[in-house]
């Protein structure tokens, strides 16, 4: 029997109340605060084009979860693309933004595959779910398309296009640290990133 409009609300406000409750069980604030939109469009940009080695791996990874196989990864060395994931949180660009959807949803499923594998629980891995959820992952890493969105607000606040901007911070990796840092600066701590949206 499908659920009257009056019983969904009534359903969407319980459980609003019953997540608002976990929070402040958790010692965080019951609504969380708006996240702070600061790393601008062209470091979003260069930061997403450095995470293309880690959407390889992620494509492989998909590879071999189809196959029912599990293989533990070293996320130590992957350190620099979470971070990336991160910053693109913060992003002004809501398409930039939707990479770090991809990216956090990946890490999540390899800390999960790391963990069954190291626990000797390989067999309670279900690789077909962990498989459609890499693939969401890839999916919300290839919303390229809707970058041309985030170049137009980008245009409509600066008067410029982000291009030349971006190819500078690729090219020059120092400046590109320089503009990571700058914006980790911006950017809530890590243990402060449950209190935002």
């Amino acid at each position: 029997m499908a659920l009257t409009n009056d019983e969904l609300r009534a359903d969407i406000a319980q459980l609003t109340e019953r997540l608002r409750a976990i929070r402040v069980e958790k010692g965080l604030s019951a609504d969380p605060l708006p996240r702070p939109r600061v790393v601008e469009i062209p470091l979003s940009f260069a930061l997403i084009d450095r995470l293309q080695p880690f959407k390889a791996i992620v494509v492989k990874l998909a590879t071999i979860l189809a196959q029912g196989q599990t293989a533990r990864i070293d996320t130590g060395k992957l350190e620099k693309y979470a971070e990336y994931g991160r910053l693109l949180a913060y992003s002004r660009g809501t398409w930039s933004f939707f990479h770090s959807w991809g990216v956090h949803g990946a890490f999540s499923i390899i800390e999960r595959m790391n963990s069954a594998i190291d626990s000797g629980q390989v067999a309670d891995f279900d690789t077909n779910d962990a498989m459609r959820r890499i693939h969401y992952a890839i999916g919300y890493m290839t919303k390229d398309s809707g970058l041309e969105n985030d170049k137009h607000y980008y245009y409509k606040e600066s008067g410029a296009y982000p291009h030349e901007e971006t190819a500078r911070l690729l090219s020059d990796p120092d400046a590109l640290q320089a503009a990571i840092d700058e914006a980790l600066t911006l950017i809530p701590t890590k243990e402060e990133d449950d209190l935002y949206e």
